[in-house]
């Protein structure tokens, strides 16, 4: 397998994450996929933003899940970046899907507080990722496993990918991405580069690894080494000739 360089909320480490300009950044730069995070704003709509907060992103303030699709579109989503990316806008999930129809490999939206979402949201979310033609180039992240079965309920083809931060969650983990048939596991990256035995074990039983975030060149070398080839990146996103397979 070829290394695939996932840009983490698009290339954030030269434009405001989670934005347009963030991903055509990525993909003018040589990303093959890219990671975005997905909520859901007060009216039921989703948008593509990390915080459950506005104050870090954003010129705004108080909760996304507070404010109307409306009032999230008046806000400024790239000055605090850079005031060259002034009056960026946080983008729905529709508007990011179809920014990046050009990617060469895979979306990966991350969905945020799936706690509070309804079926009919998971309804409406699958549906819009079928209706934009990214059903068989998804793979849908996130920490609670609940929203990923509601994701396989509905749909045989989108990819899953169960995030784990250490060792244990990911053995416990292991087995339910390795039954799916469809799954991926998504760890932080130095729980692998601890336990790469981990990496084995996923294989064996026929899962892929993927790992989140790589910002530093020798440990990039190090699980390529170790066989992952699927890296999340806010900073690598232009691939190196030195990398060594």
């Amino acid at each position: 397998m070829s290394l695939e360089i996932i840009a983490h909320r698009g290339y954030s480490a030269i434009a405001p994450e989670n934005t347009i300009a963030a991903f055509a950044a990525a993909i003018e730069n040589g990303a093959n996929s890219i990671e975005f995070d997905v909520q859901l704003s007060s009216d039921g709509e989703f948008v593509i933003i990390h915080d459950g907060t506005l104050e870090r992103t954003t010129n705004g303030s108080g909760k996304v899940a507070e404010k109307t699709l409306e009032e999230l579109k008046e806000l400024d989503a790239g000055s605090w970046f850079n005031p060259k990316f002034a009056w960026e806008k946080i983008p729905t999930l529709r508007e990011g899907l179809d920014a990046i129809k050009n990617l060469d490999k895979f979306a990966y939206p991350e969905v945020k507080g799936s706690e509070n979402w309804t079926d009919r949201d998971v309804d409406k979310f699958v549906q819009i990722l079928i209706e934009t033609g990214w059903e068989e180039r998804c793979i849908v992240l996130c920490f609670k496993d609940k929203l990923l079965e509601q994701v396989r309920a509905r749909s045989s083809k989108i990819i899953l990918g169960y995030l784990v931060a250490d060792a244990a969650v990911y053995a416990e983990k292991l087995p339910k991405a390795a039954a799916d048939g469809k799954a991926v596991m998504m760890s932080q990256y130095h729980t692998l580069l601890k336990n790469p035995f981990l990496i084995k074990a996923s294989r064996n039983q026929g899962t892929d690894v993927g790992v989140w975030t790589v910002d530093s060149q020798p440990d990039l070398q190090k699980l390529v080494n170790l066989g992952v080839v699927r890296i999340a990146t806010n900073s690598l996103v232009e691939k190196q000739e030195f990398f060594q397979f």
